[in-house]
């Protein structure tokens, strides 16, 4: 009899744990397609405006950058948001994107 009430309450501990994992993986995904919708939305607004010289450029990039700070400490939301905006600015801006990727590298 004990040992079935140990059985059951490792069972018991068990479930609960698996089901917390299954709640962090969720959260995860909810954050990467947050991050995405995020990273998307912010090369909207980029590509939307006309700079006048390259100071304007690096104030709006420092805006992007501010968005992105969101996903510091999450590497996968992160590269979400990456690959939203540059994807995003790719299909409107091209030449922007150029520019882009090569002061990335």
């Amino acid at each position: 009899m004990m040992t079935s009430a140990i059985f059951g309450v490792i069972f018991a501990m068990n479930s609960c744990s698996r089901a917390a994992e299954q709640a962090e993986v969720k959260e995860e995904a909810q954050q990467i397609e947050e991050a995405h919708l995020s990273g998307r939305e912010a090369a909207r607004s980029f590509v939307s405006r006309k700079w006048k010289d390259s100071i304007q450029l690096q104030e709006q990039m420092l805006e992007v950058g501010v968005q992105r700070s969101r996903y510091v400490s999450l590497p996968k939301s992160r590269a979400a948001f990456d690959s939203a905006f540059i994807s995003t600015v790719r299909t409107v801006r091209p030449e922007i994107a150029a520019k882009l990727q090569r002061y990335a590298h």
